[in-house]
């Protein structure tokens, strides 16, 4: 239903605790797919989001340092204009409670301190004084925004789970803030709120989001594959893909070699180059052929990859060179697992 014409949308900002161990492309998913959903009822107005890793202290096996954990999610936040990481919770000494958190993101938004470090990342097209609009604008400019926790249907159903969640705070939080929960396969959430007594009594501000595209991302089947040396690409951004081979974390299936990926590459590189040239009956001068080289081949027939990597070559005659050229990259984009005797 409608809003009357002098009544405007409550403005709200999406907030999601989490280890992010690592952070998915279902975790981006869900921020989507709340906004598109709130703003649709009229009632609300989604105006921003935060993303809120866990400390080093919460007890969970495999978990990774929050650094990593938050410099991943800064990566995979380049693609979102309106959702920012927040490491206050990730700083902490120890674990914090969800409800502590809340409380500690509402308080800033009612919080006037112009000097203070909490803007959110294109929040708005409008500039204030030649900055982008900040937290404390949005909400003393216009109506205070709302905080809302965003959580899939796991995080709903553990809510019964005995002794995981104080009565007290489930209650301040449900009650003070609502949330916002995106459904999942083989899950029912309305009917878990029905059974549930707290849930029940505060199903209003409960908001369920239907997934109809259905998405089975985790970060446990993640590690998994990470651990098995199986690709993970477009399960993850790929930014956050590089960070995780550079830094080799989650116990990656990489190479069993003591040689590094570089020095592995470069005898590849130099010993296979160096060969198809001495073939072809061309001098070895440098690591690139300059255009000149190939003056009496027609362009068509030319690919140029890289400036490293400037590997041109027939389709009819194909020769090893381009096949070489895009294993390298492979290689030196760390997203295959080789063994020494690949690159014999």
């Amino acid at each position: 239903m409608a809003l009357p014409l002098t009544q405007s949308p409550t403005r709200v900002v999406l907030i999601a605790c989490g280890s992010f161990n690592p952070v998915t492309n279902m975790h981006l998913r869900m921020f989507e797919l709340a906004r598109d959903s709130l703003n649709k009822t009229g009632r609300y107005q989604v105006v921003g989001g935060i993303m809120s890793p866990v400390s080093d202290f919460y007890s969970k096996k495999g978990l990774e340092k929050a650094t990593h954990r938050c410099e991943m999610v800064q990566l995979a936040l380049e693609s979102m204009d309106w959702v920012r990481l927040d490491t206050w919770e990730s700083e902490q000494d120890k674990w914090t409670e969800t409800l502590h958190v809340l409380e500690h993101h509402s308080s800033k938004l009612r919080t006037v301190d112009s000097n203070a470090n909490i803007s959110l990342k294109n929040v708005s097209k409008d500039e204030v004084d030649g900055t982008r609009m900040t937290l404390q604008n949005l909400c003393f400019n216009q109506p205070t925004a709302q905080i809302k926790l965003l959580c899939g249907a796991d995080l709903l159903e553990s809510f019964a789970k005995p002794g995981l969640w104080k009565d007290e705070d489930l209650e301040k939080i449900l009650s003070k803030y609502g949330l916002v929960c995106i459904t999942r396969e083989n899950s029912d959430p309305r009917k878990f709120i029905y059974e549930n007594d707290m849930l029940n009594k505060y199903q209003e501000n409960i908001f369920i989001v239907p997934e109809w595209i259905r998405n089975d991302i985790s970060s446990t089947k993640i590690r998994r594959a990470l651990r098995r040396g199986e690709s993970v690409k477009f399960l993850l951004q790929e930014p956050v893909i590089d960070y995780i081979y550079q830094h080799q974390l989650y116990n990656i299936n990489t190479f069993k070699s003591n040689k590094n990926l570089n020095e592995i590459v470069n005898l590849m590189y130099c010993h296979t180059s160096k060969n198809v040239i001495e073939e072809k009956g061309m001098s070895l001068q440098s690591s690139t052929f300059s255009s000149a080289e190939f003056s009496s081949h027609s362009p068509k027939r030319q690919r140029e990859f890289d400036e490293t990597d400037y590997i041109q070559y027939s389709p009819k005659r194909r020769t090893c060179m381009g096949d070489i050229g895009g294993l390298m990259r492979k290689v030196k984009s760390a997203r295959m697992a080789f063994t020494p005797e690949t690159c014999v």
